[in-house]
């Protein structure tokens, strides 16, 4: 059949993966305070599964690295939390953005540093789910 373009899964897993993030991004406010772990649970589950498919090709690396600039502080962990294994040198500075202002992230401070002691220990295995 010509002419019948076959969708992108790739494209799916990343609409997937934004939205699961900016629900977590809602979840957990500007500093990463959450009312429910039941359901942050549930998100990081779901975001991990979809960040672990976007890993595998370079459109879905390229589309979790595209949200280092993203708003809201979540987000922006998330993505350099990921990107670190393939785009070190555009997520660090993300990741110590986060980390040097606690007045500003709260536990995200935390996280971002967790993962940078991570990276600069070589632990930072990039098959390997990270905690934000």
């Amino acid at each position: 059949m010509t002419g019948e373009t076959t969708p992108d899964p790739t494209s799916g897993a990343v609409e997937r993966y934004r939205q699961l993030l900016s629900d977590l991004a809602e979840l957990s406010g500007e500093q990463g305070y959450v009312s429910s772990a039941r359901r942050r649970d549930r998100l990081v589950d779901e975001v991990r599964a979809e960040e672990a498919a976007l890993r595998e090709s370079a459109e879905g690396r390229a589309a979790i690295t595209g949200l280092l600039d993203d708003p809201r502080p979540a987000v922006r962990l998330w993505a350099a939390s990921a990107a670190v294994s393939w785009d070190e040198q555009r997520a660090l500075p993300v990741l110590s953005e986060i980390r040097e202002d606690p007045t500003t992230y709260g536990l995200y401070s935390i996280s971002a540093k967790h993962r940078m002691l991570e990276v600069e220990a070589g632990r930072a295995d990039p098959a390997s789910p990270h905690e934000v």
